[in-house]
């Protein structure tokens, strides 16, 4: 396993010099690599030689001054050792290396006696700076720690400078943080040779800032150095041909690279941002079980180490902690996984470098998990809906929790507290978002009074506002019909048009409404039949196919009984019997009436009188003489005589069909068809229809006000039989009788309103189930059936349209529009207020606040009531849910931010 850490990702630095010190190396670690050497070196700093602070490493092939072996001077060779000009005598100069610091000296030097050179020496070195660094602390060399487990996988560490330092396998994260620590950083002011060792190193690395900086520190300590001794000077080292290097930003005369720019630093951040937290959203169940984890042993820890205090034991060692702490079975395997995915996208991924792109990049991570779309959005119909729901996610679940998120990382950045921090900044945000939802008071209201729908109710209440009658209904009024009435949005859309705000918005919407119902009504009249032209003529002509129908029907009943009545007719009455009948004198006046008419006569002058078919003949007269006398209407009316003539046809009968048995048959099946087809028929809707005098008595024989419960058969059958016999007459009657009960329905109230022409004539014509089957029946009937089809649709938009509640009393509307008139709420009236009551004051203003939320949520509940897409817009307030969400809050929180809650300090 190989761990990569940049230095300011392990611990935070008090400056450029600790940053880029050469590292010494703590005992148990080694060093494996070393820096390349071939940067450029920079004039006015010496160079000492890179690797004096590591004992075996080869030295440099040069001379070492006889007379400073014992006081650590050596000579200088290369680069550093050439002579640098003669003296007058010829000498050339001599570089010595003092205490990490090159001084050019004469070249009389090495002709000094050996106790002169090193009293030379103890005088330089005490007019230079100290030494001391760091890596003393690390001298001494320590054994190979896992040279006896061959086995074993060391942890590399890379420094900035380029060494790479191993640790012992399974060295723990804030152990080999304070090693690193320990070695490159430090509470001292760092001395001249501390900050020439950093700048080369700053300078390896590539840092201009922090190289500009340590330039800046030399320069400024130089001008405070001792002098040295006469005859001696600092020499610097050639420097670099041209380019940007140190020596030029220590001179001043050229700039360091310009840093990126804000914008593409936000950009770069943005897009880094994303992948990283697609990928923390796959592993949050390995951080959920890492957090729970954790946890768990910090509670069992602290709790083991109470038991100890009590009882007087030592606490639990800094070692066993981290037993306890380190992952067992497949955790293990998976812990593992997640810090390798997490340092593979800390060494590719951009990495913010401004405030701004930190933002971004905190943004980014968090559209992954807040990002998901929520259920209101899941649900929305159109692509608009759809935007607007994952517009106001995106705002909600991604926007608010991450600059929440960051806000409080930047506050508490480099301390322990910042994972946390950033943490729990996530989560205020995503509370505060689903409390705000939760609490938005328009939406509040319509929760409670939709939580009872089912997925049903809300799919019948969509058709019901997409209908195609071109009536538009509110989403209270689609809801309330889609529920059977079972729904309190009435009421509440009762309240908004109450207002003064709210009528603003919802009555336009409303006075469009008579023309839509005009419309829808006109245009299903006219699929079951054209106006007619002549309204007054369609009754009469009913009638008369009425009638028609009626003598058909008697005709069918005399067809089927023929042949009897042809068997039985010459069948003869005897003498004995027939005498009695003879001698009756109203059978004799109808005996006569038979044999004197022209046009009778004939048929029967074959018959002798007491024959079956004359005595049937007779008593069919005196029946129809009995009838005609019955009626008040007759002018001859006399009861008694038509009741003496019906009994006189009854006792003829009665001798006939005693002595002719296929008379008593034919008479018998007559009476059963009269009774099974002829007396219904005039009994019923066609009888009625027969009857009537004029097209409104008509009309309502065939679609009665108020029908007999199951009469929808017969209604059935008698439009069926008047449209074989006319249809044309039949189905402008019965246009004719809807289209006039739709103008009685649409008379306009007092106030000039017709709002709720519809809701009546829906409820004359099927208020009731009777009248509902009724009609349906008789439409059914009608031929081409286009109206049968049309009609339920528009009764059912219009009985939606009665579902809207009476404003009923203005007197709630004319105290707030009084209110408003008279000022109470404007400027004037507040001051007028003030200066009254002091003491009322602030009650009156919270007075005013109030009501200007109370406009403000009845216009957003007017406005969510009236748009085309009112139902799916309450739907979406209910299924955004009228309870706070902490526990998706917190579940999102998790995964977005849950990964932070392992960062090092500072490492965001």
């Amino acid at each position: 396993m190989r761990r990569w850490f940049e230095l300011t990702g392990v611990f935070r630095v008090s400056g450029p010099w600790e940053k880029y010190q050469t590292p010494a190396v703590p005992p148990g670690f080694r060093v494996v690599a070393q820096p390349a050497q071939n940067k450029p070196r920079f004039p006015g700093v010496p160079v000492d030689d890179p690797w004096a602070a590591f004992p075996d490493a080869p030295t440099q092939n040069a001379p070492i001054a006889q007379s400073a072996t014992g006081k650590g001077a050596r000579v200088g060779s290369g680069a550093f050792g050439s002579a640098a000009g003669a003296n007058k005598e010829g000498h050339q100069p001599v570089i010595l290396e003092i205490n990490g610091q090159r001084v050019q000296v004469d070249g009389s030097f090495q002709s000094m006696p050996r106790e002169q050179q090193d009293a030379t020496v103890d005088e330089i070195a005490g007019s230079l700076s100290s030494g001391k660094g760091p890596w003393t602390k690390y001298q001494a060399a320590a054994a190979d720690p896992w040279a006896g487990f061959p086995d074993a996988s060391p942890i590399e560490v890379k420094a900035p400078d380029g060494t790479t330092v191993r640790f012992p396998a399974g060295t723990r994260d804030e152990v080999m943080t304070k090693a690193m620590r320990e070695t490159f950083g430090g509470p001292n002011a760092p001395t001249l040779p501390e900050l020439e060792d950093a700048l080369r190193n700053a300078d390896a690395a590539g840092d201009a800032a922090a190289a500009q900086q340590l330039a800046d520190e030399i320069v400024r300590q130089r001008g405070t150095a001792p002098a040295l001794p006469q005859g001696f000077k600092i020499v610097p080292p050639a420097s670099s041909p041209g380019g940007n290097n140190i020596e030029s930003l220590i001179r001043g005369t050229e700039q360091a690279p310009a840093s990126m720019s804000t914008a593409k630093d936000v950009g770069l951040s943005f897009g880094s941002g994303i992948p990283r937290g697609l990928a923390e959203t796959a592993m949050f169940p390995v951080t959920l079980s890492r957090t729970v984890e954790g946890a768990g042993n910090w509670l069992y820890n602290k709790a083991e180490d109470g038991v100890r205090y009590a009882i007087g034991a030592d606490p639990l060692s800094d070692e066993e902690l981290a037993r306890r702490a380190e992952p067992m079975g497949l955790n293990g395997y998976l812990y593992g996984a997640q810090d390798r995915t997490r340092e593979i996208m800390d060494a590719v991924l951009h990495k913010p470098e401004t405030t701004a792109g930190k933002y971004a990049g905190t943004i980014g991570e968090f559209v992954a998990p807040g990002g998901i779309p929520s259920k209101a959005a899941r649900l929305a119909a159109t692509g608009r809906e759809v935007a607007q729901r994952v517009g106001e996610d995106l705002v909600g679940n991604v926007l608010v929790p991450a600059v929440a998120s960051e806000a409080a990382g930047q506050a508490t950045e480099g301390t322990q507290y910042e994972g946390l921090s950033r943490f729990l900044g996530a989560l205020f945000g995503n509370a505060g978002t689903a409390a705000g939802r939760a609490y938005n008071a328009p939406e509040s209201v319509v929760r409670r009074a939709t939580s009872k729908m089912t997925d049903a109710d809300w799919s019948r209440a969509l058709g019901l506002q997409d209908n195609t009658t071109g009536v538009r209904l509110t989403g209270p009024e689609a809801i309330a019909q889609a529920t059977n009435g079972a729904s309190a949005l009435p009421n509440l859309l009762r309240v908004v048009e109450g207002s003064v705000d709210g009528r603003a918005r919802t009555a336009p919407f409303f006075a469009a409404r008579p023309a839509q119902v005009d419309s829808a009504v006109g245009n299903v009249l006219d699929q079951v039949a054209p106006q007619h032209s002549q309204p007054s003529t369609l009754g009469p002509r009913a009638a008369e196919a009425a009638g028609n129908v009626i003598d058909q029907t008697r005709q069918d009943i005399n067809t089927q009984t023929r042949p009897l009545y042809d068997a039985a007719q010459q069948q003869i009455i005897p003498q004995v019997h027939f005498g009695s009948i003879a001698a009756d004198p109203r059978f004799t006046a109808g005996l006569a009436r038979l044999r004197g008419n022209p046009e009778l006569a004939p048929d029967y002058a074959h018959l002798p009188d007491n024959s079956i078919g004359v005595v049937d003949a007779v008593t069919k007269d005196l029946n129809a003489r009995g009838e005609a006398l019955s009626s008040v209407a007759n002018p001859l009316y006399g009861p008694e005589l038509a009741g003496k003539s019906t009994g006189s046809a009854a006792e003829a009968r009665n001798a006939a069909t005693n002595h002719s048995p296929a008379y008593a048959q034919a008479l018998a099946e007559q009476e059963a068809l009269r009774r099974t087809a002829l007396n219904p028929l005039e009994q019923g809707p066609v009888g009625r229809v027969a009857a009537a005098r004029d097209t409104a008595g008509a009309g309502n024989a065939i679609l009665p006000q108020n029908p007999l419960t199951g009469s929808a058969g017969e209604a059935a059958a008698a439009a069926r039989r008047l449209v074989a016999e006319d249809p044309a007459t039949t189905a402008g009657l019965v246009r004719q009788n809807l289209a006039d009960r739709f103008s009685k329905a649409n008379t306009e109230t007092q106030e000039g309103v017709r709002d709720f022409a519809g809701a009546k004539f829906h409820k004359d014509v099927a208020g009731n189930d009777a009248r509902q089957e009724v009609l349906d029946a008789v439409l059914r009937e009608i031929p081409g059936g286009q109206a049968a089809a049309s009609m339920p649709e528009l009764l059912d938009v219009l009985q939606a349209t009665g579902r809207r509640k009476q404003i009923g009393s203005a007197t709630e509307f004319n105290r707030s529009m009084n209110a408003d008139l008279g000022g109470a709420a404007s400027p004037t009236g507040m001051a007028v207020s003030l200066v009254k009551s002091l003491g009322t004051s602030v009650v009156k203003a919270g007075d005013v606040a109030k009501r200007a939320a109370l406009r403000s949520n009845l216009r957003s509940l007017a406005d969510m009531f009236i748009d085309p897409r009112s139902v799916e817009l309450i739907r979406n307030a209910n299924n955004r849910g009228a309870r706070i969400g902490f526990g998706e809050a917190l579940a999102r929180t998790g995964a977005e931010t849950g990964a932070t809650l392992f960062d090092p300090a500072g490492a965001r």
